[in-house]
């Protein structure tokens, strides 16, 4: 059995989440597609090599590392065109459902479902096609029995994580934008949370001034 499986974690704001779970000294499996898990496994982690755009392998990768936990932050196109943001997320709910799991955790994007309106001209036109998708899949993991939780985060960096992040609800919180090495802590304080539970939930970085991370607004 594994503490937490992800899909979506052989580079950005997985793989970090999968480092700092490992540092956290939890084990940690993830769903890569062949060739792609090599630093993966070198952290410590459990690799199934699989693609989320086929069910049948999300259902393999819960069925072999049991995890307690699962956390999708899938998203891009395929050679095709082909989104995974709606179609390989849809696919990773119904094998959590299918196995059961604890909790899970859907990384989608500030943008989606009802926080559509809030985005300028410029990003609706940049970003459409997939918040869209990835809105289609939020949609998804709400009809979910399960104790499911969805994290909007805005703009990432790859800076040097500071350990400060702040939790709202996308129309009060600071907007800044949020280091993914941070973005990574703030996945691990959800998933120990279980009031977070049913919530969507917007992620942006907190300045200095603003106290401790990880207020919920």
């Amino acid at each position: 059995m594994n503490d937490l499986l992800i899909f979506g974690a052989s580079r950005n704001s997985g793989y970090l989440l999968a480092q700092q779970a490992r540092a956290q000294g939890l084990q940690v499996a993830a769903l890569a597609r062949p060739g792609r898990g090599a630093d993966l496994a070198r952290l410590g982690v459990t690799v199934i090599e699989g693609d989320a755009f086929h069910a049948e392998d999300c259902l393999r990768a819960l069925a072999l590392t049991q995890p307690r936990q699962v956390v999708s932050l899938l998203g891009g196109k395929d050679g095709t065109g082909r989104r995974i943001d709606e179609m390989g997320n849809i696919n990773v709910i119904a094998a959590c459902e299918h196995h059961g799991v604890e909790r899970a955790l859907l990384v989608s994007s500030f943008g989606c479902g009802d926080l559509a309106p809030l985005l300028s001209a410029q990003a609706a036109s940049l970003l459409g096609e997939a918040l869209a998708a990835k809105s289609r899949a939020e949609v998804r993991w709400q009809q979910s029995p399960l104790a499911v939780t969805i994290l909007r985060p805005g703009a990432l960096s790859h800076a040097e994580g500071s350990g400060r992040w702040q939790l709202h609800d996308g129309r009060h919180g600071s907007g800044a934008t949020l280091a993914r090495a941070d973005l990574a802590l703030a996945i691990l304080a959800l998933l120990a949370d279980v009031a977070t539970a049913g919530k969507v939930l917007c992620v942006s970085a907190r300045a200095a001034e603003d106290g401790g991370a990880g207020a919920v607004l």
